[in-house]
């Protein structure tokens, strides 16, 4: 086994940061970086936006089974712990519906993330989902996502999902070869055959949007396997799909087997390059839409269209007939398009949520057992985060925006009173010069293939002075605040970026 099998997705360069040529794999989801001790108070202390709309992201960090591998914020279903959490949770919600800076607002989105939301039982659901309609503003077409794995949704529970008007599942599929799923620690869970017969019985419910998630670089993957998957994949009926890294970390369970040979080798960096690139020629030839650059939709269906879904051409040049999804045009993705392409509010509810009020990042405790209570305490549970100025919203509408592959410079205007190629003229000129970005009349654009490749790069391309070098946030601990650094050079730094 080979240093590159083992290590490529988290040491093979001894930084979570790497210039071009060498690509950036660290995720992209947060910005800004720079966070501190950060308090409700501190949140609200001036009202500085005035929103009629938000979202919301409520995390629910249990499983009945934790996989090998998994780094977020988690614990194996425990009832009395549970009970108290939703009891918790509640309390967080109440708060939020007495603030007045959420006073007449209309939550038009939201997610259910974990962990597995659907390990809570059908009545706890019902229960949940029924107070935040009670005590939250929902529009009458609110898109709410939840995740699950193929072995936590039955019937019941998808009545009483469909009953409170979620309209999205993500499922966590990953693979459906058993073989891999054994190494994931999933195969007590779920395999390939349980997982298609879920799907099934989730598209003769009538959930409108169904997502299924894979991972590229898993244990004893190969190209063929991978293929196989994908043509699966086209033969069911889902609506969208995400692909995502398999990630190996020190320590962990599959880091110790791998290291020993209980468990096949990943894929190189090369191979697992090599399937992406797959993934994408032969979803793209066959029509489906790009909405991130490991984000697909299936191809456009005439009532879309009707409705205003819009798209537009991957390649400028015409070459192949590729076609991106206009997030802001679509109904189905707009919980995507407020967190990431309008940079708008979300309210973060439950421990270890990240939320975006007030120009304010911001984060939830992560132990659970101080999040509860906080919350029964009858306090916001904030706990750190970072303030937007004027510059870092600029910037963070870059950072987040190009993960959806294009910025339309109008809207950019609108929102900021500049243009984003003047604004960042250098910065944007150095991605042109390096095939990473185009720069139209109408937007700035993430270039295909190259510059979906090199997508974290251009994102961080945008970072400011004060968060170049900063790994992404943690939702799972603050350790993060015991580590950082004043530089001499006036930034915030950490000990392993220090030259």
């Amino acid at each position: 086994m080979t240093q590159e099998t083992i290590t490529r997705n988290f040491l093979d360069t001894p930084s979570f940061w790497r210039e071009y040529p060498e690509r950036d794999i660290e995720f992209v989801r947060w910005y800004p970086c720079d966070v501190g001790p950060l308090s409700p108070e501190q949140v609200y202390a001036e009202q500085e936006k005035f929103p009629r709309t938000t979202s919301f992201y409520v995390h629910i960090p249990f499983c009945n089974q934790v996989c090998t591998s998994c780094p977020y914020n988690k614990f194996n279903t425990r009832n009395t712990l549970v009970q108290r959490y939703i009891k918790a949770l509640k309390a967080e919600i109440d708060l939020y519906s007495k603030s007045p800076y959420l006073r007449d607002v209309v939550f038009t989105s939201g997610y259910f993330g974990g962990g597995t939301p659907t390990t809570l039982r059908a009545e706890e659901l019902d229960d949940l989902l029924g107070f935040m309609k009670q005590r939250l503003n929902f529009s009458d077409d609110c898109s709410v996502t939840i995740e699950s794995t193929p072995v936590d949704v039955d019937q019941q529970k998808l009545d009483v999902l469909l009953k409170h008007g979620v309209s999205r599942m993500s499922l966590g599929v990953q693979t459906f070869h058993d073989p891999i799923l054994r190494y994931l620690g999933r195969a007590r869970a779920h395999t390939g055959e349980s997982a298609t017969r879920t799907i099934e019985l989730i598209a003769r419910s009538g959930l409108e949007n169904l997502c299924i998630d894979y991972m590229i670089g898993m244990p004893g993957q190969t190209h063929d396997l991978w293929a196989q998957d994908i043509r699966t994949l086209m033969d069911l009926p889902v609506t969208s799909f995400s692909v995502y890294n398999y990630a190996v970390l020190p320590g962990s369970e599959v880091f110790f087997a791998l290291q020993s040979g209980a468990t096949p080798p990943c894929p190189s960096t090369r191979e697992a390059d090599e399937m992406y690139q797959y993934l994408h020629t032969t979803l793209m030839d066959a029509g489906y839409l790009a909405l991130t650059y490991n984000d697909f939709l299936e191809p456009m269906r005439p009532e879309w269209e009707a409705e205003g879904a819009r798209t537009y051409p991957v390649l400028l040049d015409g070459s192949k007939p590729y076609r991106g999804m206009e997030t802001d045009t679509f109904r189905l993705t707009d919980h995507l398009s407020q967190v990431w392409g309008r940079c708008g509010d979300m309210v973060a509810i439950g421990s270890g949520a990240y939320g975006y009020l007030n120009n304010h990042m911001y984060l939830n405790q992560p132990d659970i057992n101080a999040y509860i209570d906080t919350c029964n305490s009858g306090r916001l549970p904030v706990v750190m985060g970072a303030y937007t100025d004027e510059h870092e919203q600029r910037c963070r509408s870059l950072v987040l925006g190009l993960k959806l592959l294009r910025v339309k410079r109008s809207v950019y205007r609108e929102r900021h009173g500049v243009d984003p190629y003047e604004y960042f003229k250098d910065k944007v000129d150095s991605l042109v010069e390096k095939g990473l970005l185009v720069v139209t009349d109408e937007a700035l654009q993430v270039t295909y293939p190259k510059g979906w490749y090199y997508i974290d790069n251009i994102c961080k391309t945008f970072y400011s002075d004060r968060n170049y070098r900063l790994p992404q946030p943690t939702s799972a601990s603050t350790e993060i605040l015991n580590w950082q650094l004043d530089r001499t050079d006036g930034r915030k730094g950490l000990p392993i970026v220090q030259s």
